[in-house]
């Protein structure tokens, strides 16, 4: 005799998600496969593009930054615009920015093009993000919105490892543009799947106006520091353009609460602002970022520049670190009920701690051996944390803020992410710069800082640097390429401190999470 439907969803219940459920976070997954491929993607193009445009590092690195920053900026009111109006909707408006905005980035034909769509794509990133988190808490059962956070998360890690394989074989053909129009593709088919199958189920909304204040407020602190970041090796850092901006952040930050408390609905309700688990699991959502976003950004380059692998088998040398956040972000979601966020966050910061360690000290003598300790640990590191730390933030609130929710957590994954590559490469650049000019002086070979800092900020294999070259023996090419390998080394290993003081901020945070209170608690 033919079941009941109480009795068939009582088994499908046991079994853990209804098929409905699968299929939508299937149809979420493949949007967040998107998001992964496009950022690890364009990492492993800094290279064929500074070629290309005969750009600096300093100057390609904002083909990564200005994504990050746009979608930093943005990512809250995306969640808060999918909460007020529908996250089906607001999802399939996102993924139309950024198919267009993938398109410009096809057929860009400078740097500043390049860099100007990616902005564009950032936007659509923001607006796109948020309501796939939003969805995907909202679609499922409570006891299964952990294994769908997971699932979700694992599907952004996947993309991750997939991206630099896809940009590495594309670039191999002699035309990273390729993975743009990708991009393209992947967008087009992530809307058509979203318009055609996700359930149009009635949403909790918030009627609720856009705090446009506090999002003009946050968006000029986080442009100013970041900014700051980048240009301050070149301008100084004690110049009156650098202190200006680092005064503009701060005071922006110190404005925020006021401007807050001045509008009748805030960007940031009052309620989440009391929530002490919720700003705490928000920092887990970020401190941890840094340590893989570096990774991503120099691993491969320090292939490529001191090992002198190509940019193909570069981006195969991260297999080990993108696969296991991708495996590993899986497998957490299906424990985080039985131990608690608060344990696999302490485990994943461990570990990553402990990769940070190992990247910091490492010898370059040791060749793609020195580099595989500190990939799998923060590769395993950060699979672990990751998902947990973003399903805990999403927990603590109401469901009619998950979107809100889930945008203020990823607001602070890619804000410190890329705080952490803006500050990395400062860093990198400052002691790079140094170690160079001391390889040189230890060479016997005379060169001018002008010259000394051009070689430092590229590739050594562009126009300005073969120019530079041109004035040297063929015998003097071999030691100031071995001095410019040499001071890479020494720049990567001096970034990876401050993401080890990111990681015990992060540690401390942990430690003051009490489980207990993330089930709603602003509701």
């Amino acid at each position: 005799m033919p079941c009941s439907e109480n009795q068939r969803y009582a088994r499908e219940r046991e079994m853990g998600m209804d098929r409905r459920a699968k299929l939508n976070v299937a149809i979420l997954c493949f949007g967040a496969l998107m998001v992964g491929t496009d950022f690890t993607g364009a990492l492993m193009l800094v290279v064929p593009i500074e070629h290309e445009y005969s750009a600096d590092i300093t100057t390609t690195q904002w083909v990564l930054n200005v994504y990050a920053l746009t979608f930093a900026m943005l990512i809250v009111t995306g969640g808060r615009l999918g909460d007020m109006f529908g996250r089906r909707r607001l999802l399939l408006i996102g993924l139309a920015i950024f198919a267009g905005a993938s398109l410009v980035c096809t057929l860009a034909p400078s740097i500043g093009w390049l860099i100007g769509a990616r902005a564009v794509q950032g936007v659509g990133s923001a607006i796109v993000w948020p309501c796939i988190i939003g969805l995907g808490a909202t679609v499922v059962e409570e006891e299964d919105r952990g294994f769908a956070m997971g699932l979700i998360i694992g599907a952004t890690a996947s993309g991750n490892v997939i991206g630099p394989v896809v940009s590495g074989v594309v670039t191999g053909l002699g035309e990273w543009r390729l993975f743009f129009l990708i991009n393209l593709i992947m967008a087009a088919i992530t809307a058509l799947l979203i318009w055609w199958l996700l359930d149009k189920k009635d949403e909790k909304r918030v009627e609720e106006r856009i705090d446009y204040g506090g999002m003009v407020v946050l968006s000029i602190a986080i442009l100013a520091l970041l900014y700051a970041l980048d240009v301050g090796a070149d301008w100084g850092w004690g110049s009156l353009p650098i202190i200006g901006l680092f005064v503009a952040c701060g005071v922006m930050i110190v404005a925020f609460p006021f401007v807050e408390g001045a509008v009748k609905d805030p960007m940031v309700p009052p309620a989440l602002i009391r929530n002490k688990e919720f700003l705490l699991t928000l920092s887990t959502n970020g401190l941890i970022v840094p340590s893989f976003f570096l990774a991503f950004l120099y691993f491969p380059q320090y292939m490529h520049n001191v090992l002198g692998w190509s940019v193909l088998v570069a981006s195969f040398g991260m297999l080990p670190m993108t696969f296991l956040i991708a495996l590993v972000s899986t497998i957490a979601g299906r424990y985080y009920n039985q131990f608690g966020p608060r344990r696999l966050l302490f485990v994943g910061y461990a570990l990553a701690t402990l990769g940070t360690i190992a990247a910091i000290f490492f010898s370059s003598a040791w060749g793609y051996a020195g580099l595989l300790l500190p990939m799998v640990l923060i590769g395993i590191g950060a699979g672990i944390a990751v998902g947990p730390a973003g399903t805990a933030a999403v927990s603590a609130v109401d469901e009619s803020r998950a979107g809100l929710a889930g945008g203020l957590a990823f607001m602070f994954h890619l804000g410190f992410g890329a705080i952490g590559v803006a500050g990395g490469t400062a860093i990198m650049y400052g002691t790079s710069l140094g170690a160079l000019s001391q390889g040189l002086k230890r060479s016997g070979i005379n060169m001018s800082p002008a010259d000394q800092a051009a070689l430092n900020a590229g590739t050594a294999q562009d126009e300005v640097a073969d120019k530079i070259l041109s004035h040297y023996s063929a015998a003097d090419h071999e030691t100031i390429h071995a001095a410019l390998s040499d001071a890479f080394a020494v720049g990567l290993h001096s970034a990876y401190w401050l993401v080890l003081v990111a990681l015990f901020i992060g540690l401390a945070a942990i430690y003051f999470i009490d489980e207990s209170k993330l089930r709603g608690a602003d509701a």
